[in-house]
């Protein structure tokens, strides 16, 4: 017959649990020393080789996106400027075209989705239609960067009608950014700030 204690627990029980947890706990406490003492220092100094360059390449990366991306923004509105005042040369088309990615898709301050032929044809056929035209390009963002796609929003003002836009760009060899897809939404007012 089992005999229990004031507190309802077996002694013999009790004298094993006691044993158990003595045989078991010096173990856990050894491994956690050599955790401390052994692994954790070699992992640290791994992060710290590893990770470090890591970080410092991606705050350079960072940087040059910065830059790259609102010289990209200008430079191609530059190109649409030219073109539809029509003062840029046909060479000026190609480069155009060659900036949109052959999967480019543009959705429209209209709400239309148009193929990057649609807008080639479009924006060609606009040729010298707006004399004088100039479009000013204002507060570009790097929104998101993972591995070779950049997301970048900017306004495009021309003629008192504004537009925002979003863009998803793919960079390539030589920190060529291309255009691969393109939303628009109009703004309101005459643009001055």
């Amino acid at each position: 017959m089992t005999r229990h204690g004031a507190h309802g627990t077996d002694e013999a029980h009790a004298a094993r649990a006691e044993e158990a947890r003595e045989d078991v706990i010096p173990e856990k406490l050894v491994r956690a020393e050599e955790a401390r003492g052994d692994v954790m220092p070699v992992r640290a100094e791994e992060a710290r080789r590893d990770v470090m360059p890591v970080r410092a390449e991606e705050a350079r990366r960072d940087v040059m996106l910065e830059e790259l991306v609102p010289a990209e923004v200008v430079r191609h509105h530059e190109v649409i400027g030219r073109w539809l005042a029509g003062t840029a040369p046909g060479e000026a088309f190609e480069e155009f075209a060659r900036a949109h990615a052959p999967s480019f898709t543009l959705a429209a301050p209209d709400g239309r989705l148009m193929s990057r032929a649609e807008v080639l044809a479009e924006v060609e056929a606009a040729h010298g239609r707006v004399p004088g035209a100039r479009i000013e390009i204002r507060h570009v963002t790097v929104v998101a960067a993972a591995g070779s796609l950049v997301v970048a929003a900017y306004e495009e003002w021309q003629q008192g009608a504004g537009r925002r836009s979003t863009v998803v760009f793919e960079r390539g060899p030589s920190d060529r950014l291309s255009w691969l897809h393109l939303h628009e939404t109009p703004l309101g007012g005459s643009g001055a700030e």
